[in-house]
């Protein structure tokens, strides 16, 4: 093993968590890193064209795959590049390693302006990652990485970051065996799990609320098992989506959020919260939504059970396994009542209704047409845009887990390169391209990845809905304004510079040519861009958030 450095532990590292991909920009600091994972040949690097965009397309393959994201970078410009992208995995509770380089270590510390010093580096990463290691000598290297591993699958999901002074990378090492924690520690308390099948049991109309962590848990075939067992109408949130497939008779979705739903749930007796944070929306919004009837918060972070909404009960517990512990309690509960549970899916199904009449008479066309025609198992991203918002986050039907990805912590921007690491997660198998829908703005912000998608033939479908602006933006200041400032940008020819870059595309100003070019999108194999002139489409009626009021 005379031959075997520090870089080689990372890329034998990554091979033995079947780290498939990772995305990469090369510098002078990660070179014996690129260079190891190339020559043990069990990883491909995603040579992306930003740092940001690398973090979130890491994020997004984390989020599509279930696997460690990983963006490999340079110390200092190229490290401060990926602190948004980390930001955004922090939100969404989402793995993401940052993996940087760091000045040899007789040179680090000393202010002796060494070439992309970064003396703070670690505390920033840290400001944005659960942990953060950098070792000061090649026997720290393993350890140091492990630590990070750990914690980032320990409990909640969260980014963590690693940086090697370019010595250390050189530098002879060993192998370490990489070893994952697994969640037992977090298996119910038998008194805590009782607590809840008693809560179930003293209640006869229940809603189950589902968040991403049930997704995390990989816990979609028990939350099936008990809706349909007790016949409990199921809501998620936006992270949750898919965890039941939406055109199941029990699921209505993400509209827990919704006045109309709020209203008709009112009378339930009792709400059974699985892996959500209840995060509270712009200005304050549903912070004094309070789930009705007795709340049951499950969680595998402790810190979240009842931090938003006071718990009656409470659970830290991973999801799956305290939905295990419930479910063998089945037979001792009665199905909900019948007719609280048919007027909260009639309630759905006037809500649908009503937001699908505000669409107009062409954007209900166009999303049904993407729906039939893209594969179940396809991944649907979404940029916070107007479609996204309006028609995207809700109504479009999700029918698998991790099927769903959209910008947790509400960004614009990140979409693009998400669905890019989603796209690569999946490779397109069985035709399943990956398809993101991205206003115009938003989409500016990493138009480049476009020669990353050419490059390594990405399978993916990129729709952008183009209104020559910021649409949301645009609808708020006109609402609380009179007025519109700073949100028009000019209409760009998307498809022509998708094209420069080679990627097909084409603009399309009518439903019939949207479908048409979506067939073309689907056949090809590698990446499309449909550039949507929302000038041509009839209007929709935009609801994103209420007027701020005083």
């Amino acid at each position: 093993m005379s031959d075997f450095n520090g870089a080689d532990l990372i890329a034998d590292a990554l091979a033995q968590m079947d780290v498939e991909h990772v995305f990469a920009i090369v510098s002078i600091h990660n070179m014996p890193i690129l260079d190891a994972i190339n020559r043990l040949g069990k990883t491909k690097i995603i040579d992306v064209r930003h740092e940001q965009a690398g973090t979130h397309a890491a994020d997004g393959y984390a989020r599509a795959s279930g696997k460690l994201g990983v963006m490999i970078a340079s110390t200092g410009p190229g490290t401060s590049n990926t602190v948004t992208g980390l930001y955004e995995a922090q939100y969404g509770s989402s793995r993401v390693l940052v993996i940087t380089g760091q000045a040899e270590t007789a040179f680090y510390g000393k202010g002796l302006a060494y070439v992309h010093e970064a003396e703070n580096q670690v505390p920033m990463l840290a400001s944005v990652c659960r942990r953060v290691e950098s070792p000061r000598a090649a026997s720290q290297l393993g350890p140091a990485l492990l630590s990070v591993l750990t914690d980032m699958y320990t409990g909640r999901g969260a980014p963590g970051a690693l940086e090697i002074p370019i010595d250390i990378q050189y530098a002879a090492n060993s192998p370490v065996a990489v070893t994952l924690p697994d969640n037992q520690q977090f298996a119910p308390a038998a008194k805590g799990l009782d607590q809840v099948v008693d809560a179930l049991a003293n209640a006869s109309r229940r809603i189950l609320l589902v968040g991403g962590g049930a997704i995390a848990a990989g816990a979609q075939d028990e939350v099936r098992a008990l809706a349909e067992s007790l016949q409990i109408p199921v809501l998620t949130t936006v992270d949750g989506r898919g965890v039941i497939p939406e055109d199941h008779p029990l699921c209505i979705g993400n509209y827990y959020n919704s006045a109309g739903m709020y209203q008709a749930i009112a009378d339930a007796d009792l709400t059974l919260a699985i892996g959500t944070k209840f995060a509270v929306g712009v200005d304050g919004q549903f912070a004094a939504q309070t789930p009705p009837g007795t709340l049951v918060h499950i969680d595998i972070d402790g810190n979240m059970v009842g931090r938003t909404h006071h718990a009656h009960v409470g659970l830290v517990a991973d999801a799956r396994m305290a939905l295990l512990g419930i479910n063998q309690q089945l037979p001792n509960l009665q199905a909900n009542d019948a007719q609280f549970t048919d007027k909260i899916l009639h309630a759905g199904e006037g809500i649908r209704g009503a937001m699908r009449g505000r669409l107009g008479s062409d954007w209900p066309q166009v999303m049904d047409c993407v729906r039939e025609k893209l594969p179940a198992q396809s991944v649907f991203v979404r940029d916070q845009t107007i479609s996204a918002y309006n028609w995207g986050n809700q109504q479009f039907p999700i029918l698998q887990p991790r099927t769903s990805i959209n910008p947790t912590s509400g960004a614009i921007g990140p979409g693009f390169p998400m669905s890019v690491g989603a796209a690569i997660a999946s490779g397109g198998k069985g035709g399943a391209k990956t398809l993101v829908i991205h206003g115009d703005g938003g989409f500016m912000f990493h138009a480049t990845e476009l020669a990353t998608c050419a490059q390594y033939q990405v399978p993916l479908v990129i729709c952008v809905f183009n209104d020559s602006g910021y649409g949301v933006l645009r609808y708020l200041q006109q609402s609380r304004f009179g007025r519109i400032n700073e949100t028009d940008l000019g209409k760009v020819a998307f498809a022509q510079m998708a094209q420069s870059m080679g990627v097909p595309g084409q603009r399309v100003d009518s439903v019939a040519a949207f479908a048409s070019a979506l067939d073309e999108a689907l056949a090809v194999d590698g990446p499309y861009l449909i550039d949507v002139d929302m000038e041509h489409f009839a209007p929709m009626e935009i609801s994103v958030m209420p007027k701020k009021k005083g």
